[in-house]
């Protein structure tokens, strides 16, 4: 290149201008560092599945009655809306359910209106029935879940647990609580026949009176020449007591007759058959999620500083504690991974170029691909897309891919000052010469990675922060390798200028003796090589041709599996059990216990085949009686409740902790 060559153009001007270079580098830390604090953090991204879900509860009713009274019903009233692509019902035994899944860019919330208006209009569900409860699915999922037990009555646990909620609901960082595991309250007010009889009664009258009695109801307002005072009756009953004074009959002579008087009223749970049990004891959960730009780590730091300080020491006695999920431990593994992957990158990236090149142009080049990955936080920012699972999963994949363009702009760099031009001329020569294979090295890696960006459905919504990062980090990769990087460069020694520090002496020696290492393989067996495959160019190309046959039937074959999210070994084993419909709660919960007891077997077996000294296989037992859990993960889940159905889970020992598998057990 002449003198011409390397005067113009955004390359040289960036590279004469040291100021300009450093701002654009400045720039791009400090936007990445300040969107860092402000990035959302979540273990999964947070999506709606694009399916409204209908249910409803008709307590006592078979699952063929609740298919014809409820599920039918529903699916008819619904199919006539526009944007279902598909509906599912399912009749279990006292509830309901139907599934409504939208057909690809459907707006969500106005089908969800239709939908609710089309249900609300159905007139003939069994009186019985409770109220449809009508909502779109998402995948959201507790970040942290903390388990209460102890032998304490089931209301004693369950007034600790909405405590203990209140408490860390009021915690900076938090802002969702909520208890399960748990019956809801509910006050019964249970009439024999014969009482109705005597006092001339029905059971609707009764109902009457209590719906019209347990009311506050603004009662107006009284004007004075000062001030205005609202009045407001209070008359809402809550307890026991309040329901039993409630006034069923007036009489002339001044005497009344109450519910307590008539009715005997039980203020409980509601009879669902939910049985909660950690560990062999009665037990309430306190689930924490995040919200909007809530981040999972200062949640789970947060939670566990509460339960050191304050949980540990008000605990009653008889009752525990124990962290039974947290997600954020996952989050933390895939960051840590990231980190370490990063940190060896780096490091190989410096020992390479400093033993084949330079250690100053090894130095920059480090520095170079550590700007591209903050740079890109800023992006997402931006684009509101979050730091989570799949994100991480982008910054590894974009270690592999993001350090050539650095290095090849580098080298390029070092060559011609080894061919004796000028710092500066030969840090804009050697950007300008590899400045157009570069970018569209970039540019064809990118379009390999835009599809993800169309991705239609769920699917699209659960991936589209790969392709956002990776794109992200290969574009602040170029604008680092020719804007700022030729700059950095343009003060490298001469190649062959002698050191003087015993540092330089070191690398001096070592450079020059894996320099004749590489020499001598290039003139020997690469050498070789390369004049056999010129030779006989068939024996080459029949040797490819035999491998990519011998690769495409490996999945044919079945050696090679194909599985979009390869299973990861888990911490939780789950034994689901379904009993006929019609069985009884005790009877689920006997075969749950011995479910139970049967893992605590194996788990004692495979303990003492491990060596002495190791912790317990099993860390705790979570069992629900009249309550199961299906699905989960990034696609949602979703919760079936009967008498006849249990699950119970076995929390065992970290994957890292242990040597038998969640299978083997």
């Amino acid at each position: 290149m002449d003198s011409k060559s390397t005067s113009g153009g955004p390359v040289a001007y960036m590279a004469k201008n040291g100021v300009a270079a450093n701002l654009m580098m400045v720039f791009l830390l400090a936007a990445g560092l300040l969107s860092l604090g402000r990035i959302v953090q979540e273990v999964f991204p947070e999506i709606n599945l694009d399916t409204i879900s209908i249910s409803v509860v008709y307590p006592g009713a078979t699952p063929e009655e609740v298919e014809e009274s409820i599920v039918q019903k529903i699916e008819e009233s619904i199919k006539a809306v526009e944007g279902i692509r598909q509906i599912t019902g399912t009749a279990s035994e006292g509830v309901g359910s139907v599934s409504a899944e939208l057909k690809l860019g459907s707006d969500v919330a106005k089908v969800l209106d239709e939908i609710k208006s089309e249900v609300d209009q159905i007139q003939t569900f069994p009186v019985e029935a409770e109220e449809p409860n009508v909502r779109e699915l998402t995948n959201r999922q507790s970040v942290i879940k903390i388990a209460l037990y102890g032998d304490v009555s089931e209301r004693a646990l369950k007034e600790l647990a909405y405590r203990f909620e209140d408490e860390i609901a009021a915690l900076p960082k938090i802002s969702f609580v909520e208890t399960s595991g748990v019956r809801a309250y509910e006050v019964s007010i249970e009439v024999s026949r014969d009482a109705l009889r005597s006092y001339g009664l029905s059971l609707p009258q009764i109902a009457d009176v209590v719906r019209r009695s347990s009311l506050d109801l603004p009662a107006g307002k009284i004007e004075t020449s000062d001030m205005e005072v609202r009045i407001r009756t209070i008359g809402q009953a809550y307890r026991q007591s309040d329901f039993e004074d409630l006034v069923l009959i007036s009489r002339t002579d001044g005497t009344t007759i109450k519910v307590g008087d008539v009715a005997t009223v039980r203020d409980g749970f509601e009879d669902n058959n939910l049985i909660s049990r950690y560990n062999g004891k009665p037990a309430a959960f306190i689930e924490v999620f995040r919200t909007s730009d809530e981040r999972v780590l200062d949640i789970t730091e947060s939670v566990y500083a509460f339960l050191d300080e304050r949980l540990a020491t008000s605990l009653p006695a008889g009752v525990q504690y124990a962290v039974w999920d947290d997600d954020a431990k996952i989050f933390k593994d895939r960051l840590g991974l990231l980190l370490k992957n990063g940190s060896i990158g780096l490091l190989l990236v410096l020992i390479a170029l400093t033993l084949f090149l330079n250690i100053r142009l090894a130095f920059w080049t480090a520095v170079g691909i550590g700007i591209s990955f903050i740079g890109t936080l800023a992006i997402m920012y931006v684009m509101g897309v979050s730091v989570n699972m799949l994100t991480l999963f982008g910054f590894i994949l974009a270690i592999g891919i993001v350090v050539d363009d650095a290095i090849v702009v580098g080298e390029n760099i070092y060559a011609e000052r080894e061919r004796g031009a000028a710092p500066l001329d030969a840090a804009i020569r050697g950007a300008k010469r590899i400045a157009q294979p570069v970018t569209f090295a970039v540019l064809t890696t990118i379009a390999a990675f835009s599809p993800l960006l169309f991705i239609p459905g769920t699917l699209g919504k659960i991936l589209k922060g790969i392709p956002f990062v990776v794109i992200g980090v290969l574009f602040f990769s170029l604008i680092e390798s020719l804007f700022i990087l030729p700059h950095h460069l343009s003060h490298l020694p001469p190649p062959h200028e002698p050191a003087r520090s015993r540092f330089g002496k070191f690398f001096e020696r070592l450079q020059s003796a894996v320099d004749s290492a590489l020499q001598r393989f290039i003139a020997g067996p690469l050498d070789r090589a390369l004049r056999f495959s010129t030779r006989f160019p068939g024996i080459v190309l029949a040797t490819a041709v035999g491998l990519i046959i011998v690769s495409v039937s490996l999945v044919p074959a079945g050696l090679l599996r194909i599985q979009f999210f390869p299973s990861v070994e888990g911490d939780i084993v789950t034994a689901s059990l379904e009993l006929p419909t019609g069985a009884t709660v005790e009877r689920t919960r006997a075969i749950a216990e011995r479910l139970e007891a049967a893992g605590r077997r194996a788990g004692d077996r495979l303990d003492s085949e491990r060596s002495e000294g190791e912790p317990a296989l099993v860390e705790a037992v979570y069992s629900t009686i009249g309550q199961q859990s299906t699905g989960g993960g990034p696609q949602g889940g979703s919760t079936q409740t009967s008498a006849n159905v249990a699950a119970v889970q076995f929390k065992l020992l970290p994957a890292e902790n242990r040597d038998v598998s969640s299978k083997e057990f």
